[in-house]
């Protein structure tokens, strides 16, 4: 029997940190680089234009939208570890339902992994530190299923490919799931079944039509719901 694989982002698809972490980090930007800029990032903006990125790839990217040089030492300078004080201090809310579907889906056959463009470290400091103070059994999930952009981050592919030759597997028994642009991306870009989680997006007609736009093969609002969304197209893949 062909194993399948659900391959899951974290920030705001499992627990919702980018609130708290995003305006860290426009925060830093703005006391570095508002004089340069002649005003302030503002977190409107930076969903806007930059959801879903990180590290160096959100650094050259503000960069070529500001026309100046963001440099990743700098910008990112002892974040991880104010990252990781800050959702200790603030605790994190998990999505509604995420453990019960992972429960069904799991009874069906499904093997889990976490594939972030953060680090590790920032995804098991958010389940530790989970409001419903269910964290580790969310962990317990992906066994040794952990896997970061490191060097090339999304929306590129090769997190996605390299989570495939680790898992020994192929695209055709994988499915994702993503909550931002650049994420729906990286995962249609390495030829992945992608679905879109709208749970904590700010307007979710919106972002669905984005993401659709850049491939998703359907949105879902509740974890609850998406079980028999995944059944719905895994068996029209078969079919077809």
């Amino acid at each position: 029997m062909t194993q399948n694989w659900l391959l899951l982002d974290f920030d705001n698809c499992q627990m919702a940190t980018e609130h708290l972490a995003v305006p860290s980090l426009i925060k830093r930007f703005n006391e570095l680089y508002a004089d340069k800029i002649g005003r302030d990032l503002t977190y409107e903006e930076f969903k806007q234009h930059f959801h879903g990125q990180a590290r160096e790839t959100l650094c050259a990217n503000l960069s070529e939208y500001f026309g100046i040089l963001i440099e990743y030492p700098i910008l990112y300078k002892n974040r991880e570890w104010h990252v990781l004080q800050m959702l200790k201090e603030t605790k994190v809310e998990m999505a509604p339902h995420l453990l019960e579907s992972l429960e069904i889906l799991q009874r069906e056959g499904y093997k889990f992994a976490f594939v972030s463009n953060n680090p590790i470290q920032r995804g098991l400091t958010a389940m530790r530190n989970a409001t419903n103070g269910k964290g580790e059994h969310l962990a317990r999930f992906f066994g040794t299923g952990f896997f970061e952009a490191g060097d090339v981050q999304k929306p590129k592919p090769d997190v996605y490919n390299r989570t495939m030759e680790q898992l020994d597997t192929t695209s055709d028994y994988c499915y994702a799931v993503e909550d931002s642009i650049s994420g729906v991306c990286s995962a249609v870009g390495a030829g992945i079944t992608t679905f879109g989680y709208l749970g904590f997006a700010d307007n979710r007609e919106e972002m669905a039509k984005k993401l659709k736009e850049k491939g998703a093969i359907a949105c879902f609002e509740d974890w609850q719901d998406f079980p028999q969304l995944l059944k719905q197209y895994s068996s029209y893949q078969k079919a077809g």
